[in-house]
């Protein structure tokens, strides 16, 4: 005979479907992929996309603070952009970047696979420091070795890097260059620059008692 327990283990509460995923991306304060929210909830992956495009609708109403975005793969809670003046929250201990180490994340972000002399030669400058900072913030990641002369180590943006910029993957960057640039159409320096311009709008520069701080590679 097994022992009685003071509950019936064979009930369980139900709860509205959005309520447990805008609990459940709360709590984590980070992008939650598809397959995690489904390890945490019990969904199949076609019922967590319908219920965060539920979540996602509700949370429109102005009444909410928050939106749903998808980015990386996966969902993350995030404040509404329009509320960024009203809030005035700045966040304390994070390391931004300067201008010159967006640039080389713009090319890498762009141009990937790229190795650094490849990096350093759209720039015209040593780029290994601002790189190997990169790498070390997880923005950008080793995807192995180039097929050529000393075997170069090839870059590429991570998952970290969608996460920062809001985004869900890689082809959705790749629409932030206009349509009329193209590699075929325009000289590379120039695709590059407006691969700069694109990046630099959603990651912001380094600033110190206000004034800008730049690197001098």
């Amino acid at each position: 005979m097994g022992i009685q327990l003071p509950y019936d283990t064979c009930i369980k509460e139900t709860h509205e479907p959005t309520a447990v995923l805008e609990a459940l991306l709360f709590l984590s304060g980070q992008p939650m992929k598809i397959s995690e929210i489904c390890t945490h909830t019990g969904w199949t992956a076609e019922e967590a996309d319908a219920i965060a495009e539920k979540l996602t609708t509700m949370l429109a109403a102005p009444q909410s603070g928050l939106t749903l975005l998808r980015v990386a793969g996966g969902y993350q809670l995030v404040t509404k952009a329009e509320l960024h003046d009203t809030v005035h929250w700045v966040r304390t201990g994070t390391m931004e970047l300067t201008s010159m180490a967006l640039e080389v994340l713009a090319i890498v972000a762009f141009k990937q696979p790229v190795t650094r002399a490849e990096i350093e030669k759209l720039r015209g400058v040593s780029s290994e420091r601002i790189l190997s900072s990169l790498v070390q913030q997880g923005l950008v990641i080793d995807l192995g070795r180039k097929d050529s002369p000393g075997r170069p180590i090839l870059y590429g943006t991570s998952v970290y890097f969608l996460e920062c910029i809001g985004m869900d993957s890689l082809d959705e960057l790749a629409g932030h260059i206009p349509e009329s640039q193209t590699a075929a159409e325009t000289d590379p320096k120039e695709v590059n620059t407006v691969a700069v311009e694109a990046a630099t709008e959603d990651i912001p520069t380094e600033e110190t008692n206000g004034q800008i701080t730049e690197s001098h590679e």
